[in-house]
């Protein structure tokens, strides 16, 4: 391995979350950490009910542990300006706080309100008011938190766990997403008459396995454009808001199934992170099923991005009477597709 890909592992996001995760498991299943603060539900205007006394300290002693965790990982990302996140990681730590405990009151569990309802509207409220203040931009690392709590929840999802799902639930996943992806793409160049085949690709493979990751592997497949990257990846986000919240609104409306309402989210919304906060307003089961389906769905990433290079490579890109590709040109736009 290169001195360059070296880097790439201490220095990426996605892999600080990795170790984050299982370092905060490795924890807790050593016995190092035997208690983690639970929020308790309660009724009406019991406000002492609603955050304990007794629980404060423990409240503490998680957000500097966390704190010190995710700021050591940033600080070797970004350098010493990674420090800028301590104050604003407290100020996020207690917001999400008061999420978890307007979703465990009593009339919030009634209406299946839960902590994702209330942290996105907390985070809205303040976005459109006062505005995010800046002491804490430093801190706002959605994708950074999600990945790691994503890391955390996947150890309660053994491979026991998708067989339980069935072969229903395994052809949601894995048959269902490459028969979009190629029914949207024919019906965008052929039916649409769309000439930017690279774009139609792209938005196929975001809305069909996980958003924003896999536009950015289907784009180097194909050889995109970054304008084009950068135009998929913004319809996948706006689409990707809208089904969040709107979904979860259906599924309580027309009184389906917790079980199969997670499957569909987990299938049908984009953004892994989305698919959990969507899921967990409905419920712990809806949301540990959609997290299910969509963590499957997310495997296919590399296979789908390979596919994509085959296609362009011998079917798109290849000119009348030209020599069929090589291995070799393969095996580069497979590289392209992985950190560098």
């Amino acid at each position: 391995m290169s001195k360059t890909k070296l880097s790439n592992l201490y220095k990426l996001e996605d892999w600080w979350t990795v170790w984050i995760g299982l370092l905060l498991l490795a924890s807790v299943f050593s016995g190092w950490v035997k208690v983690v603060p639970k929020m308790p539900k309660w009724k009406g205007g019991d406000i002492a009910a609603a955050l304990p006394i007794e629980l404060i300290p423990g409240l503490i002693l998680l957000a500097i542990a966390l704190c010190a965790l995710f700021t050591f990982g940033n600080i070797v990302m970004e350098g010493r300006r990674g420090r800028a996140m301590i104050p604003g990681f407290f100020g996020i730590f207690l917001l999400a706080t008061l999420a978890y405990i307007l979703g465990n009151s009593q009339v919030a569990k009634a209406i299946n309100l839960g902590y994702a309802f209330w942290a996105l509207a907390i985070g809205l409220l303040i976005s459109n008011t006062v505005g995010t203040p800046k002491w804490l931009i430093p801190a706002v690392r959605t994708e950074y938190y999600i990945k790691t709590g994503l890391v955390i929840l996947g150890a309660e999802i053994l491979f026991s766990r998708i067989v339980e799902f069935g072969p229903y639930g395994l052809a949601i996943a894995w048959g269902v997403t490459p028969i979009v992806v190629i029914f949207m793409y024919l019906f965008g160049t052929r039916i649409l008459k769309m000439q930017q085949k690279t774009l139609v690709m792209i938005v196929a493979t975001s809305t069909s396995v996980c958003g924003v990751s896999a536009a950015i592997a289907a784009a180097a497949a194909c050889r995109a454009k970054k304008d084009e990257l950068t135009l998929a990846v913004g319809m996948t986000l706006i689409f990707t808001v809208i089904m969040m919240i709107a979904m979860p609104l259906f599924v309580q409306a027309v009184n389906m199934n917790e079980l199969v309402g997670g499957a569909w989210l987990g299938g049908t919304i984009d953004a892994t992170g989305a698919v959990v906060a969507a899921g967990e307003a409905l419920g712990d089961v809806a949301g540990k099923t959609a997290a299910l389906v969509k963590m499957i769905q997310n495997m296919l990433i590399g296979a789908i991005a390979f596919g994509i290079a085959i296609f362009w490579v011998t079917s798109v890109e290849k000119k009348p009477g030209a020599p069929t590709p090589t291995l070799n040109e393969l095996w580069v736009r497979f590289r392209d597709i992985l950190p560098h």
